[in-house]
């Protein structure tokens, strides 16, 4: 009996455990790699082009938002994204360009260029930014 519920307690331990992913870990819809930003609050989707250097950054809600691939603008006009795979580190500066759904003076994606995503090395950086006032940063790793 003692067995059974040691097996049972695992077996829930396991499921609360187990079942939790990074936003690190995670892919997007576009199949980049993401960054969440507060706790569960916006999730990131770093998408780029190696042929022209242009990179692509998605913004979502929550987790089942990023899933469903429902998009969530937001109030800022410019993010900033660190590209650590280079050396010395690069910095690209990504501009709002709302998609045809997103309401006046909010985006939910933003893009930039740089030579440093001429690569086929994977990426790994941190995306920053403020949506209104308030600061916020999130790493990213490409699998």
């Amino acid at each position: 009996m003692r067995t059974m519920f040691v097996l049972g307690l695992v077996a829930v331990i396991g499921l609360a455990f187990g079942g939790v992913s990074r936003a690190e870990d995670e892919v997007g819809p576009h199949k980049g790699p993401v960054a969440e930003w507060g706790d569960e609050e916006l999730h990131l989707e770093v998408v780029a082009d190696a042929k022209t250097g242009d990179v692509t950054v998605y913004v979502y809600g929550n987790h089942n938002d990023l899933h469903k691939g429902r998009a969530l603008p937001i109030d800022a006009k410019t993010l900033t994204l660190a590209l650590k795979t280079t050396e010395p580190a690069t910095t690209v500066k990504l501009e709002a360009k709302p998609a045809k759904d997103d309401p006046k003076g909010k985006s939910s994606v933003f893009t930039g260029k740089s030579d440093a995503f001429k690569t086929d090395k994977k990426l790994v950086g941190t995306i920053s930014g403020k949506v209104g006032t308030k600061p916020y940063s999130g790493d990213f790793k490409q699998k």
